[in-house]
């Protein structure tokens, strides 16, 4: 018998994102600090413990690849292979949080399909055992099921919970043109680039609930690299802070900006003044679920 669960996948910002050099084996070492935002995308993930087992994948935007090239495909394959279930597995994505964007989409979809399937097939696999089944497919995923406010170093594995950004609303902004995590990663290579800062600062910031401070110690080593070649990013900043934002940074390697406002008036004005200039934005208040 066919059961249903839907699942919201969010995606998540940066607050703060330093890359501290590349390993032998290729990847690299970060020290970022994540927040989940309210903007997310819709999962609907079915489950048939007795229909012919295989996995189908649909979603709304039909540029979205609905096979082994989308991560949620992939992670809904490994959990069957991990917790040794079959079945037939339906998802539906209504995809809200845009693409090449810094903002963890693919990544907040194969947690919400984890966390679905975790339900469905009565698994009950522990957040740990599904965090690491979701590291194997990618970085994010494990943030992305945990949700919160949590510093990740390491390549990304080792998390640290963190005080949930207060206090400051975020807006998040995007133009039409977006960016390729590993090409963000080969440019800073190119540039011999190691970076020696850390979010300590960021975490205390966060500890002592000050907006001042955490927009003070907003950082992301990939705006060296992305900045300069995407005009709209660029512009982005620039407008959210004559738009009145506390503090604006990119997300991840971007191509999405986000500003943080002090008050919901403040921030859905900026939102509206932003749609007037043709970015996708959003108001995305850090959710209480």
């Amino acid at each position: 018998m066919r059961n249903e669960v839907k699942e919201k996948g969010y995606a998540k910002i940066n607050l703060y994102l330093e890359i501290c050099g590349r390993r032998a084996d290729g990847y690299h070492e970060i020290d970022t600090v994540m927040q989940t935002v309210g903007l997310y995308d819709q999962v609907t993930v079915g489950y048939d413990e007795e229909g012919e087992q295989g996995i189908v994948l649909t979603c709304d935007k039909s540029f979205i690849p609905t096979d082994e090239g989308n991560i949620a495909y992939r992670c809904a394959a490994l959990f069957l292979k991990e917790s040794k279930k079959s079945g037939k597995v339906d998802i539906h994505i209504e995809k809200r949080i845009p693409v090449a964007a810094g903002l963890g989409g693919g990544s907040a979809d194969g947690a919400a399909v984890l966390r679905a399937l975790n339900t469905l097939t009565g698994a009950d696999l522990s957040i740990e055992a599904l965090c690491a089944i979701g590291e194997k497919i990618g970085a994010d995923i494990p943030f992305c099921i945990r949700r919160g406010c949590a510093r990740a170093q390491g390549i990304g594995e080792i998390f640290t919970d963190a005080p949930p950004l207060r206090g400051l609303i975020p807006v998040i902004a995007m133009g039409r043109q977006g960016s390729s995590t590993p090409a963000a990663y080969k440019a800073l290579d190119e540039k011999n680039y190691q970076g020696t800062g850390q979010a300590d600062g960021m975490l205390r910031a966060l500890e002592a609930q000050s907006g001042v401070a955490v927009c003070a110690q907003l950082y992301n080593a990939f705006e060296k690299v992305i900045l300069p070649s995407n005009k709209e990013a660029a512009e982005a900043k620039s407008l959210f802070l004559k738009l009145g934002a506390a503090g604006t940074l990119m997300s991840g390697s971007g191509a999405a900006v986000f500003g943080l406002f002090s008050s919901r008036r403040k921030a859905q004005f900026a939102c509206k003044a932003l749609r007037l200039c043709r970015y996708f934005a959003v108001v995305a208040e850090i959710p209480r679920d």
